[in-house]
């Protein structure tokens, strides 16, 4: 087992390498995730009374 996972690693590895040295943008991997102010609301009477 020990022998497969070392050969699994290594063929990643080398694998991995022209992507690496290419310098592929890994940018849109992972979505922006910015969200917008929270708008204050006017403070009325009904809104202060809890329970309704």
């Amino acid at each position: 087992m020990k022998t497969f996972i070392t050969a699994a690693l290594l063929t990643a590895t080398v694998l991995s390498a022209p992507a690496m040295a290419f310098s592929v943008s890994t940018n849109n991997l992972i979505p922006n995730l910015s969200f917008p102010e929270p708008v204050q609301e006017p403070v009325t009477q009904s809104q202060t009374k809890p329970g309704k």
